[in-house]
């Protein structure tokens, strides 16, 4: 009699390895059904399964804001700003009209300044008011900050309009900001004009040339 007890107590352990593999089955089932239907959805089960293991609440995939702005996690962001942006401006940045930059808290379009700008001056091409239209039907209705930031090389100008690089670097930016709030309503309390002269160079300037590549406009999509 004690022997068959012992048989039947040691096979309860079958039961409970049955009921995890049938588990098992049913989650990895349910988890190539998503993923072979939508990522999004795949990307919401499994933060909701990070949830219930680490006891803190499911991250929301996506929602609105006040006056319907999209507020957009960061990760869904760049992925999503980023697609649409190099879907919109495809041919800029073929031609190297534009360039597209993700770092770890920003997205930034980068414009060399003759594409923009005549040189010496600020007032926007019209080339670079269709430019900033594509771009407006993708940041417009996000929440996040967005800082134009005009630079210079080290050739100085000192014109009457513009005694100095300082001048000039901020005009640029302020035209750029000025025509997204002024033509495509970007609000005005999220995006903000800066400029720093030749003190940001991407490239060492020579000493009687400058650097051209230096001579740019960066827009810059706040991500963090």
């Amino acid at each position: 009699m004690s022997g068959g007890h012992n048989s039947g107590g040691n096979m309860r352990w079958l039961l409970t390895y049955a009921d995890m593999i049938t588990l098992l089955l049913a989650f990895f089932v349910i988890l190539y059904a998503i993923s072979r239907v939508d990522a999004k959805k795949y990307e919401a089960l499994a933060t909701s399964l990070r949830g219930a293991f680490v006891g803190s609440p499911p991250r929301p995939i996506s929602g609105s804001g006040a006056g319907g702005e999209r507020l957009l996690p960061k990760p869904d962001l760049v992925f999503d700003v980023v697609e649409r942006l190099r879907e919109y401006l495809g041919e800029d940045l073929a031609a190297g009209r534009v360039q597209i930059e993700r770092t770890p808290d920003a997205v930034i379009l980068r414009f060399p300044d003759a594409i923009l700008f005549e040189r010496g001056k600020a007032d926007l091409r019209l080339d670079a008011r269709q430019i900033l239209d594509r771009i407006a039907g993708v940041v417009r209705d996000l929440s996040n900050p967005i800082e134009a930031e005009g630079h210079t090389d080290t050739l100085p100008i000192r014109s009457a309009q513009f005694p100095s690089n300082w001048e000039l670097s901020v005009a640029r930016a302020t035209a750029v900001v000025r025509y997204l709030v002024e033509t495509h309503a970007v609000s005005p309390l999220r995006i903000a004009a800066r400029g720093v002269g030749e003190h940001r160079p991407l490239f060492p300037n020579d000493a009687v040339y400058g650097e051209p590549r230096n001579r740019r406009v960066e827009l810059r999509i706040v991500t963090r």
